[in-house]
């Protein structure tokens, strides 16, 4: 798919009523809806719960009680961030059962997922390279981690690229 800007947008193999994704920067506004999300909010109050399935990519503790807490009863989260080595959190338990989640977890992918992304991306039904935001060849690393480290709030900065130019 391509939008008006001629930018090529990531196309779901599926079609969700709505997708909603909380960020911590609103620069990065641009880069989720060319990526298909309908709602971008940087507050959990804005961006509600009640969901089907929520997804948490950030890898904090705080990230997996907000994403547990925005799940419908007998709805999914997904955690696929990583926290630190041995970081806990407080979950109501309760909650969980009471709401019948079902939580999954990966840090992986089967050989089987990796082929159906490849085949994905080799249709063309994928166009993820928007997300590159960054690119700074190989001797300047640090200016990479930099960029990583300390982003500019008004910067929309997706993934960051070393090259080998």
């Amino acid at each position: 798919d391509r939008d008006v800007t001629g930018v090529q947008t990531c196309a779901l193999p599926i079609s969700p009523g709505e997708t909603v994704m909380l960020g911590q920067r609103p620069a990065q506004a641009a880069l989720a809806v060319t990526a298909g999300v309908t709602r971008f909010e940087t507050g959990p109050d804005a961006a509600g719960g009640g969901y089907d399935l929520v997804v948490e990519a950030a890898g904090t503790t705080g990230a997996v009680l907000t994403a547990l807490a925005a799940a419908r009863r007998g709805g999914t989260v997904l955690l696929l961030g990583l926290p630190p080595h041995g970081a806990t959190a407080a979950v109501p338990v309760d909650d969980l059962v009471n709401n019948d989640l079902t939580i999954r977890a990966s840090f992986g992918y089967t050989s089987q997922a990796w082929r159906d992304v490849v085949r994905l991306l080799n249709a063309g039904r994928l166009g993820l390279g928007f997300l590159v935001t960054h690119r700074f060849p190989l001797g300047e690393w640090a200016a990479a981690l930099d960029t990583l480290r300390s982003p500019d709030p008004a910067d929309p900065r997706g993934k960051v690229l070393l090259t080998l130019d």
